[in-house]
């Protein structure tokens, strides 16, 4: 079928002004039956805790640090942040630092007022101690006031394994981020009150919009100290990474047919443990390498993880390359070494991050320093690696200091494209084999340990998770072992982490063949079969051409390759409108029943597959039978916006499946600190039929734009319900991210055209009225006929947008 350049998506009407939706939250509601008297005693109780304690720090560090009162509210009910924010300013100056996912739960103040005096007083004029006081019915929304458990202020990591009395350790401490004259004044003073003490330093830190973090070099009778200041939000071991290459067969190299990438190709940048630039299947490719960590001098790749991340990035499939003996790469490489090898007495490699420099400040400078050379034209960064200790959802729901820093970098970075791995967890490290295998694949949703880790939580960064290859074995016994093999050809990996993500966005958005898990039980012991894993390029290439192994981490660079082939042909476009194809472009893969009902098992596959598995020939081209339209716009706050598009009559008559798909991609602002909503803003799309567009343009018009009941599906205008084009995922799974894609698919419906989508934009916390929001929004129409619905559809969009 003859291949078509997409449409543009034509607006009906220009942007719609919106009447301003009453804020939600404006009174506060009793929950069930309070004794003020209690609730008094209780209150000026914790109170009096959170004053006592502040001034036993006080007096602990007095004279080098004058430390801040920090403390947690527990909040009951959805409130309106800027009147409750305006509450709390009035209760002895708090200032909120941290808000709860839903605006309910723990809210983290900052306060001047050492002695709670003013909270005591309101409380007790709340709770009748005080007789003729004022109501002060904002106490209806508060449960209590409390210190921040220490426990709860300690990393996972450090949990599993205590900090020993005579070591040394290099620690990430995390600040809460106050004012930046305050942040500064005491981390000078913090590092001043340990000036003469050598088992102490801050050898780096960084300061960003949502987040302030420290590299510090302490011993355990330090960190017990500096655990206790209020200032301190979490203080955990650095990340590791988490791999294991290993190598198995020769080629040589003569066999095949190498070239370099295009000339005008755009640029991949694989962000790891550095690249073997000499390497025969990558040297025509490598346009610049980089090295960002002092463990090793040299930017060669010693780890070996690097190398067979960077094959992926610019080949997509090295086994399908070995088979037709050519090696033909899409896109010009670059590498920025973040990570060294460490060899242990047996000789075995592992990886590791310089111990006095952040990694976070180690990818902030590679990043910039790649992007900001114009020359590179590098579209995507691959980020294959993950902190195993910071699943989301392990001690709240905060965005994590380094998926935040990527998330800023993809604002200021709006045409680059970010990709990270999902992550990998071992089933093996929780179940035995017959656990395994009866538990498959329900402990990918259901085992809190195999949710997905920082940094993969990137709101703006594509999530990649990993399917299963073809089921294969490798027998060095052949018919005397039994070997179980886990999942079928495009079910999910056996070890591949799962979604949702923070606020319950979707993620992983796209899943890649990333390997299997094929085993059997040898002396107690869980034995793997190379047949399991996926070819890559080795780090040692004069040994061995090619590796094996399996991982989300391999799986993502596939993902980063077909952006860098779609962006080959669309350079100029931003990340929204590259991420907004790879994603139309995506079909659902299977996955095994579950045995749960059929709207829960729905929410699994999301969880687990996303949306599905990209086809880049989809992605760049329309087909006589399948066309994408698209528009690439701005839109203001709590605005609507709405497109049409007129179907030949052919599409509805003629026999077969037909599928509509939307897909709306934006890169809002983010705040680590609201746990409410990470994103600042967030939009969402209907679809619907057959009415004329004045009319849904009218009903839209008059209707409020506000945000909708957590478990409140229906948000559509009661006129226009009958028109509804009703699309999976729902609107209140789908818009929870800035990356969103819903399908219906029929064969027979009583629908015909028009088809008319709109578009919302909810302001969730940005103060500046005037914000734009950019995005992109995309209609795919597929009819399973061979029928030409793209001529009659491309003279009237291209009438109309010339009209406009």
């Amino acid at each position: 079928m003859v291949r078509h350049n997409h449409l543009p998506l034509p607006q009906y009407v220009e942007e719609l002004p919106k009447r301003n939706s009453n804020q939600r939250g404006g009174g506060f509601r009793p929950i069930g039956t309070r004794d003020k008297i209690q609730y008094h005693q209780e209150n000026l109780q914790k109170a009096n805790q959170i004053s006592q304690s502040f001034a036993e720090i006080k007096q602990r560090f007095r004279g080098t640090i004058n430390p801040h009162l920090i403390y947690r509210i527990k909040v009951n009910q959805s409130v309106d942040i800027p009147s409750f924010e305006r509450i709390l300013n009035a209760m002895g100056e708090l200032t909120v630092l941290s808000v709860a996912e839903n605006r309910q739960g723990y809210w983290v103040v900052f306060g001047n007022d050492e002695e709670l005096s003013v909270f005591k007083n309101k409380l007790a004029q709340y709770s009748g101690v005080v007789p003729d006081g004022y109501k002060y019915e904002f106490f209806h929304a508060i449960d209590g006031i409390e210190d921040i458990p220490l426990e709860e202020k300690i990393g996972e990591a450090i949990k599993q394994s205590p900090l020993q009395e005579d070591q040394l350790y290099y620690l990430n401490v995390e600040l809460w981020r106050m004012d930046d004259e305050i942040l500064d004044t005491f981390i000078r003073q913090l590092s001043q009150n340990y000036r003469d003490n050598p088992q102490f330093s801050i050898t780096d830190k960084l300061i960003m919009k949502s987040f302030a973090l420290l590299r510090v070099k302490l011993n355990k009778a330090i960190f017990d100290e500096i655990i206790m200041l209020k200032e301190v939000a979490r203080i955990e071991l650095p990340m590791l990474p988490k791999f294991s290459p290993s190598e198995y067969r020769q080629i040589d190299v003569e066999e095949f047919e190498i070239s370099e990438p295009p000339e005008d190709a755009t640029g991949i940048l694989v962000i790891d443990s550095g690249i073997v630039s000499n390497h025969p299947l990558l040297e025509k490719a490598v346009g610049d390498e980089q090295n960002f960590q002092e463990g090793e001098r040299q930017t060669h790749d010693v780890v070996g993880h690097g190398t067979a991340v960077a094959g992926n990035s610019i080949y997509y499939d090295i086994e399908r390359c070995i088979e037709e003996r050519k090696f033909s790469p899409t896109n010009w490489l670059f590498s920025a070494k973040v990570m060294y090898a460490e060899r242990d007495f047996h000789g075995n490699i592992t990886p590791v991050y310089d111990p006095e420099k952040l990694f976070e400040n180690q990818l902030n400078d590679a990043i910039r320093t790649f992007l900001n050379n114009i020359e590179n034209r590098i579209k995507v960064v691959n980020i294959s690696f993950g902190n195993s200790f910071e699943p989301l959802g392990n001690g709240g729901n905060r965005q994590f200091p380094l998926a935040n820093l990527i998330d800023e970098l993809a604002l200021e970075y709006r045409n680059v494209v970010f990709v990270i791995s999902s992550g990998n967890q071992r089933p093996s490290l929780f179940y035995d084999l017959e656990e395994i295998i009866s538990g498959y694949p329900n402990y990918l949703v259901e085992n809190k340990d195999f949710k997905i880790i920082n940094p993969a939580t990137s709101a703006l960064s594509l999530t990649v998770g990993s399917i299963a290859t073809s089921t294969r074995a490798m027998e060095p016994r052949p018919g005397q072992d039994i070997w179980h093999t886990f999942a079928e050809e495009g079910q999910p990996s056996p070890f591949s982490r799962t979604g949702f993500g923070i606020n319950g966005m979707m993620k992983p958005e796209i899943v890649e063949y990333g390997g299997n898990l094929i085993v059997r039980e040898n002396f107690n012991r869980v034995t793997e079969n190379i047949g399991g894993k996926v070819a890559l390029l080795s780090n040692n290439p004069t040994e061995a051409l090619f590796s094996f192994d399996n991982g989300t981490s391999f799986s993502a660079p596939k993902v980063s390759n077909l952006l860098g082939q779609i962006a080959n042909s669309f350079p100029d476009k931003s990340a929204n409108y590259l991420k907004n194809l790879l994603l139309q472009s995506t079909e659902l893969t299977p996955v095994p029943n579950l045995g749960y009902t059929a709207s829960k098992q729905e929410k699994a596959q999301w969880q687990m597959t996303g949306y599905g598995i990209p086809n880049v020939e989809k992605a760049i081209y329309s087909l006589d039978n399948r066309i994408v339209l698209l528009d690439e716009d701005v839109i203001g706050l709590n605005r609507v916006k709405t497109y049409s598009v007129n179907l030949p009559s052919s599409f509805f008559e003629t026999r077969g499946t037909k599928k509509i798909s939307a897909v709306l991609t934006f890169d809002p602002v983010v705040r680590a600190t609201r746990g409410d909503s990470y994103l600042g803003a967030q939009m969402e799309f209907k679809l619907f039929h057959t009415v004329i567009p004045d009319e849904i343009v009218a009903h839209y018009a008059v209707t409020e734009v506000e945000e909708a009941d957590e478990d409140e599906e229906d948000t559509t205008p009661t006129a226009l319900k009958p028109y509804e084009i009703v699309l999976k995922p729902g609107v209140n799974i789908r818009n929870k991210g800035c990356h969103q894609k819903a399908i219906r698919h029929f064969k027979t419906a009583q629908m015909s055209a028009p088809i008319t989508l709109v578009v919302r934009c909810l302001n969730k916390w940005i103060s500046d009225l005037n914000y734009t929001q950019s995005y992109c929004v995309s209609l795919t129409v597929e009819h399973s006929a061979e029928i030409d619905i793209y001529s009659s559809v491309r003279t009237e969009v291209l009438q109309r947008t010339r009209v406009r």
